[in-house]
């Protein structure tokens, strides 16, 4: 039997009152708790906080106000009774509370009647004149767009709209609770193995958004939401964050909201690669096909230490007098750098294997996702299976896998990086190679000083 228990929140609002909080309990295996967005005076002469019952008879306004809240509650407790006995019970999301309690409270619209952009500018509405005043990469872009899909949908689901003159740091904590969640939203069905949603009301601001999107000539958003990790959040937030300080400069906001809310540090684990042995191990395993033309790739990347969208770019004329010269994408807009390797033998002879003029590029790329399988793939075959410390981006604990599970095209870059810091320990060399600009907090990272250093060092001591 299902059982509905009601008690008062510590916390109170503005006018000094204390939301209900309801739980709703099916037996030993549903258990959820949410937040009835009913608020009342937990005082003796108006309500009993602990019977949950209306006490005042005399009928001031405060009295009016509590009474129908009584009648509100009691139609809400209905309601969620009424939906448990309307859900299928094998598809029960973990927040189903929180979504009918969500409903009930949500003004009555019909089913194309979700709020649209409106004429005055908004929060939302103004974005695509910042992205058009940024001189960013296209990979950059695309992350702008991301989190404006995100915080449409959550102003959507929120059925309100963001104004400059409202929007404050509880919207941005509802925000960030909303990035955490939304994954919730859709579950797995047990028949055909496909994601479904869960919520009517966040499909159809889902749908809407690439309705939206699609008006734009932008990307719509083709899966769902999969859980964020804590640095995800902070990439997303800061996004948000330098959108607004545009609109700061652009007089369309005069307060910044982002002053009593915190974004939190970006945290990385230590940075792993492999080593000059095990990389001749990879160059000498016996690989056939498609697998084989990754390996190569990826053995001519960790020669030269790129980025993997500035390797798709490379064409013959960067190759000049046995040295490959670029500018990184990621600098080219703001702060342009020419980086200069010179090429080793092998790198050379890997450049000569696939020659072709006709191509337009220096290897026959494939995509960069199918080009991280095919690296792992070749990781496997050439026998790669140490075990490194990896960061659970969700958990944010180290876990131990071999090399070919976590092997990827960024991986060459570190390798580069790691190996050359071990022969020479000397940032401003190696920074000259990669593209890293000068202070880089990324380049940090990977100044991973190895166990060789350390002996080296201690040699010295005694």
């Amino acid at each position: 039997m299902a059982v509905i228990y009601l008690r008062l929140s510590k916390r109170h609002n503005e006018l000094n009152r204390n939301e209900i909080i309801m739980t709703f309990r099916q037996g030993s295996t549903i258990y959820q708790r949410a937040g009835t967005g009913i608020f009342i005076l937990d005082k003796p002469n108006y309500w009993d906080g602990e019977k949950m019952v209306l006490r005042a008879r005399s009928m001031t306004e405060e009295v009016k106000y509590h009474r129908e809240m009584k009648h509100k509650l009691e139609d809400l407790c209905a309601a969620v009774n009424r939906a448990w006995e309307e859900t299928d019970r094998s598809r029960i999301s973990p927040t189903w509370l929180k979504d009918v309690i969500a409903q009930f409270n949500a003004p009555a619209v019909e089913d194309d009647e979700l709020i649209g952009v409106p004429d005055r500018e908004t929060v939302t509405s103004t974005f695509p004149q910042f992205v058009a005043s940024r001189r960013v990469s296209m990979y950059r872009e695309k992350h702008f767009w991301t989190m404006w899909r995100m915080l449409r949908r959550y102003e959507l689901l929120q059925g309100t709209v963001f104004d400059f003159e409202t929007f404050s740091h509880k919207d941005l904590e509802g925000f960030r609770t909303f990035l955490i969640n939304e994954h919730e939203y859709w579950v797995r069905d047990r028949e055909t193995k496909k994601m479904k949603c869960t919520n009517r009301n966040y499909l159809r601001a889902f749908e809407q958004v690439n309705e939206e999107c699609q008006k734009l000539g932008r990307k719509i958003e083709s899966r769902c939401p999969e859980p964020r990790s804590k640095n995800t959040l902070n990439n997303i937030l800061l996004i948000l964050k330098s959108y607004w300080l545009w609109c700061m400069k652009e007089g369309y906001a005069d307060r910044n909201p982002f002053h009593k809310f915190t974004i939190d540090n970006a945290e990385y684990g230590t940075p792993f690669y492999i080593s000059q042995e095990e990389r001749l191990q990879l160059e000498a395993a016996p690989l056939e096909g498609m697998v084989a033309l990754q390996r190569d790739i990826f053995v001519f990347q960790s020669y030269v230490g790129c980025r993997v969208g500035d390797l798709y770019k490379f064409t013959y004329d960067n190759i000049v007098d046995g040295c490959l010269k670029y500018t990184p994408r990621k600098t080219q807009d703001n702060n342009p750098v020419l980086v200069e390797v010179p090429l080793v033998s092998k790198a050379q002879k890997l450049i000569e294997k696939y020659y072709d003029p006709q191509r337009g590029t220096l290897f026959p790329f494939i995509s960069q996702q199918k080009y991280n399988v095919y690296i792992k793939k070749a990781f496997q075959e050439a026998g790669l299976n140490r075990k490194v410390a990896v960061l659970n981006p969700q958990t944010r604990q180290y876990e131990m896998k071999p090399l070919y599970e976590v092997a990827t095209s960024h991986m060459a870059r570190r390798t580069f990086t790691g190996i050359a810091y071990g022969l020479v320990q000397d940032p401003n060399i190696i920074a000259s190679m990669t593209g890293h600009v000068e202070g880089s907090k990324a380049f940090n990272r990977y100044r991973k000083i190895d166990m060789s250093v350390k002996k080296s060092l201690m040699d010295q001591l005694e």
